[in-house]
């Protein structure tokens, strides 16, 4: 079986019978799923232009593209079919429910148009339809390499955050943050207008999505002795969260910190070592009851559509995951040039930085150094006084 590339296997769906090419609007009696995706025909002739970056911003990639042509795998694209059947499943039950309960499907008020529910969601797309994206990651099933990170994520519940992917639309991603926040509220979550239909979004769809298992209470992962999280994730090279660096990272931790910076709590600045995210990679390995990943990426999604009008540079996070929110629900046309998730492999450089202060953290010798270097600085003062006289 030949390896399919990006360019042919932008979202397919299952035919079904008597379906039609175009989604009707969810305030109106719904049509079956079409019964297959068209193929972009057209790319965008207007190239937008750069994007300001702020000068501590430096990218995670080697090249700025938001697309991957790493070709899929046998057992890759298997596990996309099953994921889109499960996603056939799930919009066959969203049309279900469009018919039997239309009045809790459609909106409470009259949309806009077919693209914005109200015209400050229209002023809303205008100011971030140029900006780019942070490009999300997938992960091989098969490159041998990567049987630890697969192990630890699996371990965590995320391995399907990383292995059910789709090609994203851009423009229809943009759409859905303009419209974030006219959003209506639900019983769990909100509901977002998406080109005449209202997608369902919370914390809870986004866990059902990616088959996050259950879990009771979240793992207080931030309250950890961040010593201790940067000796365990540097395999005992540094021990003093001071001398932290992306350099010190075992081959391991290095891709599970690049994926939290693109997956799960997305940042362009990887070289920064945040407190946060070095701890949620710690979790990573130490948590076996499972979080609730998807109110961390719901958060994070909701504070991004408030601030839209920022005129700090900063890019749109969670593309591939929320065109899989609204692929979950309904099935649109692909019209437009699409980017896909990129395959994150290991850094042959990581875990070689050397010339760091590696011992552990000691109260009395920190005292007794910061004592004797108060003292050279008062003998210094005391010399120059006496010079002066």
């Amino acid at each position: 079986m030949q390896p399919v590339r990006r360019s042919s296997r932008l979202n397919r769906a299952p035919t079904a019978p008597g379906s039609s090419s175009q989604p009707s609007p969810a305030f109106s009696q719904p049509s079956p799923a079409s019964s297959s995706w068209k193929r972009a025909h057209r790319r965008s002739t207007r190239a937008a232009s750069p994007e300001p970056l702020s000068p501590e911003i430096e990218s995670l990639s080697d090249t700025d593209s938001d697309n991957d042509d790493t070709p899929l795998d046998e057992t890759e694209i298997r596990v996309n079919q099953a994921k889109e059947q499960r996603f056939e499943e799930s919009r066959s039950m969203y049309r279900t429910k469009s018919q039997l309960y239309l009045e809790l499907m459609a909106p409470h008020t009259t949309p806009l148009d077919q693209r914005f529910f109200t015209s400050a969601a229209a002023e809303r797309f205008h100011s971030i339809r140029r900006r780019k994206f942070i490009t999300q990651h997938r992960i091989s099933l098969t490159d041998v390499n990567m049987q630890d990170v697969r192990n630890i994520v699996r371990g965590a519940g995320l391995l399907h955050t990383l292995t059910d992917v789709d090609a994203y639309q851009p423009t229809m991603v943009k759409e859905f943050i303009a419209n974030l926040q006219d959003a209506e509220e639900r019983d769990v979550g909100v509901a977002v207008y998406c080109r005449g239909y209202m997608i369902d979004f919370s914390s809870s769809l986004i866990n059902d999505i990616y088959c996050v298992p259950g879990f009771e209470d979240d793992p207080n992962w931030l309250g950890e002795n961040f010593d201790e999280v940067c000796g365990f994730l540097t395999d005992g090279r540094i021990n003093r969260w001071e001398n932290m660096s992306s350099k010190f990272f075992t081959r391991t931790n290095q891709v599970l910190y690049k994926l939290v910076c693109t997956n799960w709590m997305p940042t362009m600045n990887y070289t920064n070592m945040n407190q946060d995210r070095l701890k949620f990679v710690y979790m990573l390995h130490h948590n076996e009851d499972g979080f609730n990943f998807g109110k961390l990426v719901y958060d994070q999604i909701m504070v991004m559509g408030a601030r839209t009008k920022s005129k700090r540079a900063w890019r749109i996070m969670f593309p591939t995951l929320i065109q899989q929110v609204i692929n979950y629900q309904q099935r649109f046309p692909v019209d437009e040039s699409t980017g896909f998730p990129k395959l994150v492999v290991k850094d042959i450089k990581a875990g070689r930085g050397n010339g760091a202060d590696a011992r552990p953290p000691n109260l009395e010798e920190d005292l007794s150094r910061t004592i004797a270097d108060l003292k050279a600085i008062r003998i210094r003062l005391r010399s120059k006084n006496i010079s002066a006289l």
